[in-house]
């Protein structure tokens, strides 16, 4: 035991060393979060543009304020990973063999670097999941209390937890009596107030910011997204693989008929779950907030030789998860993570250069040139925040999306529409109808009239009355023809 426990501490020592050296930070909604904590630290030079509510980069702006670096969130990410590692521990009664299993897992490694809320939901989650299990032994209403608040305060930072808290509902309040489902509710909206308060100081109504994630879901879901490719990326072949491979071998075993009949409910949520996500978008970081209560029931039911299999198959896939941070210590390349390493498997690059480096030197030759500047920033939609997160001072007026000026050229506000009219069959003098949609905001100050300069990333700027002045190592800059 001695031994394993050396190896447990090197492998929390190397989990650490790689997440903090490597350049990656994670890619997917990554700006969702840290360009909030900078708008609030007051370094970020532009508009939120934010799919997800803005408490987990509001939790998190005091630190960036402090150290004027996103690199502490970082830290602070890795922090919760860690702290689920302890969790696990202690709920285990402190067994080695389920410590090694998590700690071995790929799906830890390859989230342990990313700047994202589903650290620290996940820990929030695998506390509720321990209390609602205790309540399912017990009945004991204040284990249900607890595990209602800690679901609420996950959806707080992370808002697709509501989908999970759906599923939890179904399988642990089935065929038990109301009173309990009406404690868990109560609890979990309690859970919620942070993010009430949150909505109501900064956008006025208290269910904004789960009005805009839900609707966002659905209409992507069923229109695609105003960005496009979006759901044709996290739905490709590549993700569904990805996402498998992740998924723990022997897991199957929980559809033993002992071993599911001693874990009915637990089995039928974790199930939904999993495939909710693998069928309606098979991202690999969302695996991680299921994965602490899995690895729980999964250890206490593989046999030895079981167990040896599936720590050799997890070394295996972790080690190439890995494999992309470690190049990232020093270089760059075009397959940042272990989903594009096996989308782009054969067509591999390695740079000798850091992208962001380039483009921080590109923009401080820029802005010294024409600084308290408002810049036009293409082709993307979101160009604008590439150079709004990695720009840190205060000598630039504002960085403006292509699409808003584009939008105010054409005397146009609206992104995205949709109207159902229910016509009536018959001679009735009334119909119906209802309409939602997307719009640039009413509380736009930004002088579109006034700016005279662009810059595009990496190609030419498509916009027009725009000539170029001059082309950098990454960036083009142009002003535009008066």
């Amino acid at each position: 035991m001695k031994k394993m426990s050396k190896i447990i501490i090197s492998l929390i020592v190397a989990l650490v060393l790689i997440s903090l050296i490597t350049q990656y930070h994670g890619h997917s909604d990554i700006a969702d979060y840290t360009n909030v904590a900078k708008f609030f630290a007051g370094s970020y030079s532009a508009k939120l543009r934010t799919s997800h509510s803005i408490t987990y980069g509001l939790f998190n702006f005091p630190l960036v304020y402090l150290f004027q670096s996103i690199f502490i969130m970082k830290i602070t990410s890795l922090i919760w990973m860690l702290l689920i590692i302890l969790s696990v521990y202690y709920i285990s009664n402190k067994n080695k063999r389920t410590l090694l299993l998590l700690v071995l897992s790929p799906i830890v490694w390859y989230m342990a670097p990313w700047i994202s809320p589903i650290q620290l939901a996940s820990l929030f989650f695998l506390w509720a999941f321990y209390f609602i299990d205790k309540f399912d032994q017990t009945q004991d209403n204040k284990s249900l209390i607890y595990s209602g608040l800690l679901v609420g305060l996950a959806a707080v930072f992370w808002n697709t937890m509501i989908f999970l808290c759906f599923f939890l509902i179904i399988c642990f309040f089935y065929n038990r009596n109301v009173n309990h489902l009406v404690v868990f509710l109560l609890s979990f909206l309690i859970g919620l107030i942070p993010l009430f308060i949150v909505d109501c100081v900064f956008y006025g109504p208290p269910f904004y910011s789960m009005m805009k994630f839900f609707f966002g879901v659905v209409a992507t879901s069923l229109y695609g997204s105003i960005y496009s490719g979006i759901v044709q990326m996290s739905r490709s072949f590549t993700s569904y693989i990805t996402f498998i491979l992740i998924l723990p071998f022997f897991g199957y075993l929980l559809f033993n008929k002992k071993i599911f009949n001693k874990n009915k409910r637990h089995t039928i949520f974790l199930s939904l779950s999993f495939l909710f996500f693998f069928l309606s978008n098979p991202q690999i970081r969302y695996i991680l907030i299921l994965w602490a209560p899995l690895i729980l029931i999964l250890s206490k039911n593989l046999t030895k030789e079981q167990f040896k299999k599936q720590i050799i198959l997890f070394s295996i896939i972790t080690f190439l998860v890995v494999i992309p941070y470690a190049i990232q210590i020093k270089y760059s390349t075009n397959s940042p993570d272990f989903s594009n390493m096996v989308a782009n498997l054969g067509k591999e690059q390695i740079f000798c250069y850091d992208q962001e480096e380039m483009i921080a030197a590109d923009l401080q030759e820029i802005i010294s040139k024409y600084p308290n500047s408002v810049f036009v920033v293409g082709n993307e939609p979101d160009s604008y925040s590439v150079l709004a997160e990695i720009y840190l001072g205060n000598e630039v007026q504002e960085f403006v999306s292509i699409q808003d000026y584009e939008l105010w050229m054409s005397n146009q506000s609206s992104l995205f529409q949709k109207k159902f009219i229910f016509t009536p069959k018959i001679a009735d003098r009334r119909q119906i109808w209802i309409a939602g949609g997307m719009e640039k905001s009413l509380n736009d100050q930004t002088d579109y009239e006034s700016i005279d300069l662009a810059i595009s990333i990496d190609e030419t700027l498509d916009l027009e009355d725009f000539e170029l002045i001059k082309d950098y190592e990454i960036l083009h800059l142009y002003s535009r023809n008066i």
